[in-house]
């Protein structure tokens, strides 16, 4: 089976709104980045798969109504892992999804602990935004396992992202997400409310 035979059997067996990277296929096939290249762009051209951007690719769904993209959530963590960069929803997500608050940002933003330029998905667009306090936190995480240290980081952007005055009324909703931690990840995300977030220690603890 030729290379080209190889990435488009690969594909075929992505789900339908599957991501994944140039790196990728270079590291599962040993090699072969110019052929992988030319075999995506093949692929493209047939409408099988779809850029996300330089070396980012989808297997979007085809549909009726036009192509169905893959998810925010999945392109992200494909992303992030590739540029090694921790990410998580913007503190409104956050916030809505701990039951704090009940708006929903109108369109897809995460906070990261590297620059990430925004990506185009159709007529939307996933946003990035750095931030140096968020990486110094992040930082005061490791050591918890994957699950809680992104429970903990999205509970710091809620905090961030709400301030003092909502954070103090929403106080039982952000305990109960702070009482599900371990008592390891309670005391580094106590570490990491640290400067301008030092107020929200005690409504945690």
């Amino acid at each position: 089976m030729t290379i080209s035979e190889k990435i488009a059997e690969y594909v075929k067996r992505q789900p339908y709104g599957g991501v994944f990277t140039h790196k990728q296929l270079v590291k599962r096939f040993g090699g072969h980045g110019p052929l992988i290249s030319q075999s995506l762009k093949k692929l493209k051209e047939a409408e099988l798969i779809a850029p996300l951007e330089r070396g980012l690719w989808q297997r979007p769904k085809p549909t009726r109504f036009g192509p169905a993209f893959a998810t925010p959530e999945k392109i992200v963590s494909v992303l992030a892992k590739e540029r090694k960069a921790f990410v998580v929803p913007s503190g409104a997500k956050a916030l809505n999804e701990f039951g704090a608050s009940t708006q929903m940002p109108m369109k897809p933003v995460f906070i990261s602990t590297k620059r990430i330029q925004p990506i185009k998905l159709g007529k939307a667009q996933i946003e990035f935004k750095y931030s140096q306090a968020f990486e110094h936190a992040v930082k005061h995480l490791r050591g918890l396992s994957k699950d809680e240290k992104e429970t903990a980081a999205r509970l710091w952007v809620a905090l961030e992202y709400a301030g003092k005055e909502h954070a103090e009324r929403e106080g039982n909703v952000f305990k109960k997400v702070y009482l599900s931690l371990s008592e390891k990840g309670q005391k580094k995300l106590i570490s990491a409310l640290e400067g301008k977030l030092k107020w929200a220690q005690p409504i945690l603890e």
